[in-house]
């Protein structure tokens, strides 16, 4: 692909859930919500920060398709990282990659790194852009360029689940199902055949919309009284990033140790 690949590019097939276009050969579709629970499983082979969480020399030199593969052949990894489910990442990259290119036939390599989609071969580098484009896609908060030192990002998951907890927020996949159900009035089959992104957008904007009715109720009714004001609930879900000063290019680490 020559054209670099981040949401604006994508926007207008954001937009209506388009399929993605990525080659003559390979067209990538948004997973929809009655594919959510394996998609959650296989979608953890995109998300390992493998610079962070193994900082050995060679790992870091790899590439990621290589580490995934490389990952199959050398369990111990995973047992002294205490991530049992390393070795089956590489699989689970295949399964994802054939649940978003629908009617395309889909092979795994198993003597060596690569993927095969319509005859055309993955290597390291178009796998890094399907995985960016199956990220943005499905609305993945996760971005490859990214380098956050694993302490750090273990500290922060344990400070939001604090968070979490102050707040007693628990809620399963299904509670979130219900949710848009009620709160849209729609069938589950309407729910099933959302994409995963769509979903997720419509969870945010009606927790906003029911925030923005209880401040702006609570500042008509002389309660309160805002230093700013109150962002209405038809505007951005972008969230800033709080923590982007703890963050670096993965491909600057990269060459500090060639």
């Amino acid at each position: 692909m020559i054209v670099e690949i981040n949401e604006d590019i994508l926007y207008p097939n954001l937009l209506y859930n388009s399929p993605i276009v990525y080659s003559e050969n390979i067209t990538l579709h948004p997973i929809r919500m009655e594919n959510i629970i394996a998609f959650q499983q296989y979608i953890t082979s995109f998300t390992i920060r493998k610079n962070s969480v193994f900082p050995i020399k060679n790992i870091i030199k790899m590439s990621y398709l290589d580490f995934l593969f490389y990952c199959t052949q050398h369990l111990e990894l995973g047992m002294e990282y205490k991530i049992p489910y390393l070795q089956l990442l590489y699989r689970f990259a295949g399964l994802l990659l054939i649940m978003v290119c629908k009617n395309q036939e889909v092979s795994i390599g198993s003597d060596d790194a690569f993927f095969r989609i319509n005859g055309e071969i993955i290597d390291a580098e178009k796998f890094d852009d399907l995985r960016r484009i199956i990220l943005i896609q499905n609305d993945v908060d996760f971005n490859i360029d990214e380098f956050l030192n694993h302490d750090t990002e273990e500290a922060l998951k344990k400070a939001q689940d604090f968070e979490n907890k102050k707040k007693k927020e628990k809620s399963s996949i299904e509670d979130y199902i219900d949710s848009v159900i009620v709160g849209l009035k729609v069938t589950e089959e309407y729910v099933q055949n959302l994409t995963i992104r769509k979903f997720w957008r419509y969870i945010k904007r009606m927790s906003k919309h029911e925030e923005y009715q209880a401040l702006r109720l609570a500042e008509c009714g002389g309660m309160v009284t805002f230093k700013e004001p109150i962002q209405h609930w038809m505007t951005t879900l972008e969230v800033e990033d709080k923590y982007s000063n703890l963050k670096t290019d993965e491909q600057e680490l990269r060459s500090k140790i060639e």
